[in-house]
């Protein structure tokens, strides 16, 4: 996408959605991580002439990118990776039809690009499997910790091969739930591919739009908390299909 193209993304005529969940100290996290913690350390009910928290957490808070350094030893942190990854073309497949625990297979990625256009070099490629839907309520939190789908092994050579920059989907993580090779992880950050999880509102997306995202330059970071927005003009057309229970 050029300046000029950009630019009228961004005009008036731009719908932006959020795709970021609040940060909230009863959001689900992965088992072996620290759950979101903010503390007050000055408040105005206390007499004090500012308000001010504390925040405990980590780097794979919330919605959040995985750096290579997540999985790769001697990779590159979150705060190495180039400005321009953070910004550009976004993908959204829907895959709200596949069984828990399923991996997404090569023919799923080709469908789309049958009825969409091809994936390009550059582009961000996430799924909507629909498991934000289990994110706000604490009743459903089980649900969002177990069997969530994932990319099969294949799906993500296959992405490779086309050329991508980031992958995504708004599960607890880009691998299948119980896996114990991790193929997303460890072929895509392997290859220097960012991977982000915990995305919201990937149903409201249509099948390509503009993905800005702005993590934090952790020193050293294996990954980080983040703030996303899609953007794409308001005559664009949606992808989705109907919610599946």
């Amino acid at each position: 996408m050029d300046i000029a193209a950009l630019m009228k993304t961004f005009g008036g005529d731009a719908v932006m959605v959020d795709l970021t969940h609040p940060l909230t100290p009863n959001m689900p996290v992965w088992p072996t991580h620290p759950y979101f913690c903010q503390e007050v350390i000055e408040s105005y009910d206390q007499g004090d002439r500012a308000c001010n928290h504390s925040l405990g957490m980590s780097e794979h808070t919330g919605t959040h990118f995985d750096a290579p350094l997540h999985f790769i030893r001697g990779a590159a942190g979150i705060d190495a990776i180039s400005l321009q990854t953070f910004f550009g073309r976004m993908a959204t497949i829907d895959a709200r039809d596949c069984a828990s625990g399923e991996a997404v297979s090569i023919e799923r990625i080709k469908a789309f690009e049958i009825q969409h256009g091809p994936i390009q070099a550059g582009d961000a490629v996430f799924f909507h499997f629909g498991w934000d839907r289990f994110w706000d309520d604490p009743q459903d939190h089980p649900r969002f910790l177990n069997d969530w789908p994932g990319l099969s092994r294949p799906a993500c050579e296959y992405l490779l091969e086309r050329g991508i920059r980031i992958a995504g989907s708004d599960c607890l993580s880009l691998d299948c739930f119980g896996s114990s090779d991790f193929p997303a992880h460890n072929l895509l950050l392997g290859a220097g591919v960012l991977i982000g999880e915990n995305f919201a509102r990937l149903g409201e997306l249509p099948a390509f739009s503009f993905l800005v995202t702005l993590p934090l330059p952790i020193a050293g970071g294996s990954g980080s908390p983040l703030r996303a927005v899609a953007v794409f003009a308001s005559a664009g057309q949606s992808n989705t299909i109907a919610a599946k229970a």
